[in-house]
């Protein structure tokens, strides 16, 4: 039996929705997101200073530039260093923005 695929999304489709769109996305707790040049720059500058820096990290394909997205596992990045969003991160990124839609798990495991 073979696991479903991923749906993956890029720049351009999360900056086509609605805020209140990411909803459809993250309902699906897994996804593949392509990161832009942007921001597989800031995970090298950053590297492993933050938990969050460090789920991205563990969870990318660097051949690709896609990175695995768990939302409980963001989550718990999140809450781990205190934030709701990726430190030092442009908000005007689309990776920013789903972070912090996303946000911090506020309950326990």
């Amino acid at each position: 039996m073979s696991l479903p695929e991923l749906t993956t999304y890029t720049s351009k489709d999360l900056a086509a929705l609605e805020i209140e769109q990411f909803e459809s996305i993250t309902e699906q707790c897994q996804f593949r997101y392509q990161l832009t040049e942007g921001e597989l720059g800031w995970l090298d500058w950053i590297g492993r200073r933050y938990s969050i820096a460090e789920y991205i990290a563990d969870n990318i394909d660097y051949e690709t530039g896609l990175v695995t997205i768990d939302t409980w596992d963001l989550g718990r990045a999140l809450s781990a260093d205190g934030v709701d969003r990726a430190p030092c991160l442009a908000e005007d990124t689309q990776l920013q923005r789903l972070i912090w839609y996303i946000g911090p798990n506020e309950g326990e495991d």
